[in-house]
């Protein structure tokens, strides 16, 4: 206690470590009295508890050097100096916090200079003043940071390199003047505020971090009532940070005084910004920004488009609106949508592959199916079940995997890359005499399926299953199968605030039909066929990593796909086709809520799908098939399946 009184030369104190720091506990105690010449050093130690004091400089020569130390609790000020004084932040944290007063400066001539280098921090939470016009220099470097959150008072302020950060913009209004030679300021701490000074000196390039507040047409200024500006000079504004949003499509916004106004320079968005400088993002919404001084009064405004073309015009809905809440509309309609779209196409299994196969052998095989099962021997006489049933029609498990790469421009919404995946395990019945020449196979299959959409910084997937059933008929050259499936997805999306999660319920019922046209015995089949299918999806509503609320209206969407196949039966057994559809989608459009506004309403417009296909038999138990489709239009890319058919049963 009460150290230093009379000590001329140097004073040493130094703590454990920059890890760990010593703790001074002054228990109510005055600490050092420096009265004569004296250099005091202080490391990697935290004082608390001092009495009316914890340093006490009053020789003129004497110099405080405080590395990586503290000051906390002090009933009075912690540092009382007539001389300068040195705080550095080396890779650690300095801090003045619950003292009556950080310090006190009683000498206009001298300096307090905080240094915070190498990722240090230098925290003011309490008051800095003293004689008028003393000096206070901040310096570092760009990875460090000097946080205020107290006043200083009666200051010569100058800023270079390093980050400083202000959790009130009037917290340097009574200093003297504050000089801007380069480095960081940030005035973002979510609330909207002047910065007053009696002088504002810009002598270099300053970057300028703010808040803006749409909804009221405000946002942080910094004024003087004097300017000293060396040409050249740059305010430069980097970072905006919106507090609110608006239903303005432009907004006007005074920044920049006319002495000024000509100094500022806007050259970002904000720390969320995924491209382009002239862009930032509310929750909701996405606005171009530019700056610009008016002719008129001289005076520096921040324009605010939210409709991203700075006429009112827009070309897209989506641009208007912040990627991140977009996530459910391309989910519903690129994940869950076109899975379900993809269920369709391949839960007609046994029709897809029964069908290839020409009208006698077909004939052959039903005529088979009835004498099998008929006890007399008569094909007309259905009874009990015979090992002479033809191979490949017997009942048979099958399993089809199958996957899709392409992207998706869809209408009112993003230009989305899509991967769509999954696999198909079913069960097929016997083929089954009904009657007036009718045949049915019945079939039931369950499936994992899963999807992933990239557009605009964001990544989304969906993983789920479902579970479905196929009733297929047939008569001559004519087969119509129906099928049914439900089933449920669920998804999660990371984007610029993080991640957040859903879940989708998905439904749907489909009927297929199609003739066959032969030519050549059979060799070659013309099949035109249509699809028409409907689609039910349900994302339910939740609140997104944003803190913004989703809910949604459920999709209810026809498909309409006419297509034609033409396919060749080989003597060898292979059988290779060639198939093209066009895809109509009607009443699909997603209607998506985010906080109350509504949401562009998106949909996958009409495409071609156009590809080939092969199947064969092998060792009379298997058939094995593939296909590879092209589309193009609203879906473009390709997509593969492929898969085995296997009978059941002994021969």
């Amino acid at each position: 206690k009460d150290l230093g009184t009379t000590t001329k030369g140097t004073l040493n104190i130094n703590g454990l470590g920059v890890t760990t720091p010593s703790t001074i506990d002054a228990n109510n105690h005055t600490m050092f009295d420096l009265q004569n010449e004296t250099t005091l050093n202080i490391s990697n130690t935290t004082i608390k508890n001092a009495k009316d004091f914890a340093i006490k400089a009053q020789h003129a020569n004497s110099v405080v050097n405080l590395t990586n130390a503290s000051f906390k609790d002090t009933q009075g000020t912690a540092i009382q100096s007539n001389v300068d004084v040195n705080i550095t932040a080396d890779g650690a944290k300095s801090e003045f916090s619950g003292n009556t007063q950080a310090i006190q400066m009683n000498n206009a001539d001298k300096t307090v200079t905080m240094n915070a280098v190498n990722s240090g921090e230098i925290v003011l939470s309490d008051i800095i003043d003293g004689t008028q016009g003393y000096s206070i220099k901040l310096d570092g470097d760009d990875k460090s940071k000097i946080t205020l959150n107290n006043n200083i008072n009666n200051a010569n302020i100058s800023l270079d390199n390093t980050n400083l950060y202000l959790s009130k913009e009037n917290l340097l209004d009574n200093s003297q003047a504050l000089t801007l030679n380069s480095g960081s300021m940030y005035l973002n701490n979510d609330a909207i505020g002047t910065m007053h000074l009696p002088a504002l000196n810009l002598a270099g390039t300053t970057n300028l971090s703010v808040d803006v507040d749409l909804a009221n047409e405000v946002m942080d200024r910094i004024t003087a009532d004097t300017y000293n500006i060396t040409n050249n000079a740059i305010l430069n504004v980097n970072n905006l940070t919106l507090l609110s949003t608006t239903e303005k499509e432009s907004v006007k916004i005074l920044f920049a005084d006319e002495q000024l106004a000509n100094n500022v320079k806007y050259t970002g968005g904000n720390p969320l910004s995924y491209k382009g400088t002239n862009t930032i993002y509310s929750p909701i919404y996405k606005y171009n920004v530019t700056y610009a001084t008016n002719p008129d009064d001289k005076l520096g405004y921040f324009f605010f488009n939210r409709t991203g073309s700075g006429s009112g015009g827009n070309t897209n809905p989506s641009d208007a609106y912040n990627p991140a809440v977009l996530t459910p509309s391309v989910a519903t309609q690129a994940g869950a949508y076109a899975t379900q779209m993809q269920t369709f196409n391949y839960a007609f299994q046994h029709s897809d592959n029964f069908m290839n196969i020409p009208y006698l052998e077909r004939v052959a095989i039903i005529e088979k199916n009835k004498y099998a099962l008929s006890p007399t021997g008569d094909a007309t006489d259905v009874g009990t079940f015979s090992p002479l049933l033809t191979k490949e029609e017997d009942a048979g498990f099958w399993i089809k995997p199958y996957a899709s790469f392409e992207n998706i421009p869809l209408k009112n919404g993003p230009k989305v890359s899509n991967i769509n995946y999954g696999t198909l395990i079913g069960y097929d019945s016997n083929l089954t005499h009904i009657k007036n020449g009718w045949e049915r196979v019945l079939t039931g299959y369950v499936g994992y399926n899963g999807a992933s959409q990239r557009y605009s910084g964001i990544d989304a997937y969906q993983n789920g299953g479902l579970i479905g059933t196929t009733a297929t008929f047939y008569k001559g050259n004519f087969f119509n199968a129906t099928t049914l499936s439900v089933g449920a997805s669920v998804g999660d999306a990371t984007t610029m605030y993080g991640s957040e999660n859903y879940t989708m319920l998905l439904a749907g019922i489909g009927n297929k039909t199609g003739y066959n046209f032969e030519f050549k015995e059979g060799r070659i089949i013309l099949q035109p066929n249509f699809l028409i299918s409907y689609t039910f999806v349900n994302t339910f509503d939740y609140t997104n990593s944003a803190g913004v609320r989703i809910n949604s209206d459920p999709l209810n969407a026809i498909q309409l796909s006419p297509g034609i196949k033409l396919i060749g039966n080989t003597k060898t057994g292979w059988q290779p086709y060639l198939g093209v559809n066009m895809v109509w989608n009607l009443l699909d459009d997603s209607k998506m809520y985010a906080n109350d506004v509504r949401l562009p309403e998106m949909s996958i417009k009409p495409y071609v799908q156009y590809g080939v296909g092969l199947q064969k038999r092998f060792k009379d138990r298997f058939l094995a098939f593939g296909q590879a489709m092209i589309h193009n239009g609203g879906r473009n890319g390709i997509s593969f399946s492929f898969g085995l058919r296997w009978k059941v049963g002994k021969d």
